[in-house]
């Protein structure tokens, strides 16, 4: 039995050598060639695949110092994660969660941490693809970043590679669930009202009739003296008197008791106030548009009642 006590290291390796092979040979070392450019179409920034709750970034830096120092790419964060880098004549795309970002762009020469110095706010809408042309200062790399539109950026990445070793971190799954809107309330209508509601300008005469009368006391004279100087003052007005009443009786009664009620004013305007008969019209409403209650008295005497309405 082969024993390698004793025997110099060397010696051992030559003898296990021997035991598995008749020959040795020294294999080639394999090379690893990491490539970090790839050939990019501006079809692959403008058809990235996204959904409801991801939005996509694209930072483009145009060939503009081609310098090959790995130290003058730039560095993206993203709400103070690093995000991509891009260098020289290279572009970065990469999918993100929609929503309210801090963006930041520092040198790799700066060599610290702190990806959210100069982070700027960003809104994303699900499904968007923004775009933002990447500058370095020559001397520092200091990189400034400015969104672009959809045209500008398409005619910036011609000839630029695609930065080949950004793998994006972000999982559509892992994105927070899109915020939906509550739907809007129904519209319910105000209910309608079971009493009248006069919307024309109008002038409420105060005039109280006794019951089936139609007759104008004389206590009342001083409101159609109100409808008199009414129509004096506006000298173009052209108004109706409406009649109304309470819904004691009939119907047909209270109808005709409207008419003559409102008939009565006007006619009174007419001979005792010197108002010009075309300028004044009568109408009946019955019992049809009460104001209030026709339950108790204090209703009924509201309901019985004659307005001055200008219908324009």
């Amino acid at each position: 039995m082969l024993s390698f006590k004793h025997i110099p290291l060397a010696t051992a390796l030559a003898a296990v050598v021997g035991l598995t092979a008749c020959s040795t040979t020294t294999p080639a070392k394999n090379v690893v060639t990491w490539n970090k450019s790839a050939s990019g179409m501006v079809s692959d920034v403008q058809n990235i695949a996204l959904d409801d709750r991801t939005a996509a970034l694209v930072f483009i830096r145009p060939a503009t110092e081609n310098v090959a120092n790995p130290d003058s790419s730039t560095n993206i964060g993203l709400d103070d994660r690093f995000l991509v880098s891009v260098q020289d004549n290279h572009y970065s795309a990469s999918v993100v969660c929609a929503g309210d970002v801090a963006l930041s762009a520092v040198p790799t020469a700066a060599k610290i941490n702190d990806l959210d110095a100069g982070a700027v706010n960003l809104k994303l809408a699900a499904g968007e693809t923004v775009y933002f042309a990447v500058a370095a200062d020559a001397n520092t790399f200091q990189p400034t970043l400015r969104q672009v539109d959809a045209q500008t950026a398409a005619n910036l990445l011609q000839g630029t590679y695609r930065q080949a070793h950004q793998i994006s971190r972000v999982q559509a799954h892992n994105c927070p669930e899109p915020v939906v809107a509550p739907a809007p309330a129904p519209v319910v209508p105000a209910p309608q009202s079971e009493y009248y509601v006069e919307t024309r300008p109008n002038i409420r005469l105060n005039i109280l009739f006794d019951t089936n009368k139609s007759d104008i006391k004389p206590q009342y004279r001083s409101e159609v003296t109100k409808a008199a100087n009414f129509l004096k003052d506006y000298p173009d007005a052209q108004v109706i008197v409406e009649g109304h009443t309470d819904s004691r009786g009939s119907e047909t009664y209270n109808q005709a008791l409207s008419e003559r009620r409102a008939a009565a004013v006007r006619q009174s305007l007419i001979t005792d106030y010197g108002i010009a008969p075309n300028r004044i019209s009568a109408q009946g409403f019955g019992e049809l548009r009460p104001v209030a209650t026709n339950d108790t008295e204090e209703g009924r005497q509201l309901n019985r009642r004659v307005m001055v309405v200008v219908p324009n």
